[in-house]
């Protein structure tokens, strides 16, 4: 029988080769290559575990790492992933258990939607989750856009890295209540404060009349070794919906445009789920693609069923 226990960070490296065996069948027939999924570099599984340190946890088989799990919390929201087990080691309920910690993690907050995002193309996965209680919601588009030529029309954003410590505080505060807005209790607090923390990226901030509206949280550093340099990631860009507007949002995706350009990346990346209809018609109108998408699901009962909005809430639940 395997251990479910604590992550600590002394199993960052452990993590980090067992992520890249688990998930190397699934790399080899996305990409065609040979080989296991280049591994996460430590920055980003250490950010990942410093940011939900009592929901992340590994399984342990013969006093080694077998599977993990990690937990994400934005305030109301959390969610699960990856989740992560070696082949020789699936089919024993290890997936199952250490799926169990991570809900009973986030169930801490008894008013939290706990979801998760999975690929629509894994019957085991789904049927796995569908067993455990989560409900099909609708799926996430992974986009792309090629930056071949200087953004145009953009503008030079706040950024939080440029701000002082009162500035910092009360952008958070606003963004707090814009993100709220969106649904109660959502809380990217921890995104921003984590990625400047670990060196990851920039957040830019869109302001009007002194206070914050909306954020666009840029990775520009690839969460992977060797793989995924030239480009940069909007991790989440988020407008408060009385400014939701083709301008706000068109200001804080050129300012990333800009942001991914500076630092000589050629693509940038985004994710955002077909609940929010409007900015997915908005970002195909600006040349972003699909690359491909995920499934978001829900665990039953702790969220109202599926919706959609016109809000601009771009993220995804997920690594």
């Amino acid at each position: 029988m395997a251990t479910i226990r604590p992550m600590r960070q002394t199993d960052v490296d452990d993590v980090r080769q067992v992520e890249a065996v688990a998930f190397g069948r699934w790399w080899r027939h996305l990409t065609g290559v040979s080989g296991d999924r280049p591994r996460r570099t430590r920055t980003s599984v250490l950010a990942s575990l410093g940011s939900e340190p009592e929901g992340c946890f590994v399984a342990e088989a013969n006093g080694k790492v077998v599977g993990s799990v990690f937990s994400r919390t934005w305030g109301a929201v959390g969610w699960f992933g990856s989740l992560v087990v070696l082949p020789q080691y699936q089919g024993r309920g290890i997936g199952k258990r250490l799926i169990a910690a991570s809900v009973e993690h986030l169930r801490r907050d008894r008013n939290r939607v706990i979801g998760l995002e999975t690929m629509p193309g894994s019957p085991d996965n789904l049927g796995l989750y569908l067993r455990m209680g989560f409900q099909a919601r609708l799926p996430t588009m992974l986009m792309a856009k090629e930056l071949q030529q200087p953004a145009r029309g953009g503008t030079t954003l706040p950024c939080w890295s440029a701000a002082d410590e009162r500035t910092r505080v009360s952008w958070l505060s606003n963004l707090r209540e814009a993100a709220g807005q969106i649904r109660p209790g959502l809380d990217y607090t921890k995104e921003v404060t984590s990625t400047a923390r670990h060196g990851q990226g920039e957040t830019l901030v869109l302001t009007e009349d002194g206070r914050a509206i909306g954020l666009s949280t840029v990775r520009l550093h690839s969460g992977r070794e060797a793989w995924g340099q030239d480009r940069a990631a909007i991790r989440l860009l988020a407008v408060h919906p009385a400014h939701t507007q083709e301008t706000a949002f068109r200001l804080l995706l050129l300012g990333s445009e800009e942001l991914a350009l500076a630092h000589g990346k050629r693509a940038l990346t985004l994710s955002v789920n077909a609940c929010h209809p409007w900015a997915l018609e908005k970002l195909l109108e600006w040349e972003y693609t699909i690359e491909r998408s995920m499934l978001r699901m829900v665990l039953g009962g702790t969220d109202g069923g599926p919706s959609v909005d016109d809000y601009v809430d771009l993220s995804r639940w997920a690594g």
